[in-house]
């Protein structure tokens, strides 16, 4: 049996990304993730935090969860329809428009977006999308109790 530890390791990230113009919010991406967030209160993928249930000015983010906005010039369409038919048909306008839809969109509370220890684009995905089956009193950086850290 191994005693519990910690391990700590430094990853180093390369990716080419094609030629994009900066990201801005398109009308689609405004109207799923309003829709997501507010209207539907969906829970953040990995802890069930809810939108309702945050304090003021603390907001639940939208991710676009299979592909990423900047990547979507290197992405062959065929491909992407291939796994989510939902696209409709495999061409560049199709992509585009599926990229901001709900299929590829998850909710995550900003700890598990953004947070530096526990968000998706700060950890691994084997690590990240394990936190969504542990127990509810486990702390993926620690180890320890979430009441004890």
């Amino acid at each position: 049996m191994t005693a519990p530890h910690i391990v700590t390791r430094t990853l180093t990230e390369a990716i080419a990304y094609p030629e994009h113009d900066p990201r801005t919010e398109s009308a689609e991406y405004r109207k799923v993730h309003h829709h997501l967030v507010y209207e539907l209160d969906e829970p953040c993928w990995i802890c069930g935090q809810r939108q309702s249930q945050n304090p003021p000015r603390l907001h639940n983010e939208t991710h676009h969860a299979v592909l990423e906005w900047a990547l979507c010039g290197a992405a062959d369409p065929a491909k992407i329809l291939a796994t989510f038919p939902i696209m409709g048909e495999a061409t560049e306008p199709a992509l585009r428009q599926w990229l901001d839809s709900e299929s590829n969109m998850l909710v995550l509370c900003p700890m598990h977006h953004r947070g530096a220890m526990y968000g998706i684009h700060s950890i691994t995905y084997p690590a990240w999308v394990a936190q969504r089956y542990f127990h509810d009193d486990y702390d993926l950086a620690t180890g320890l109790a979430k009441e004890n850290r």
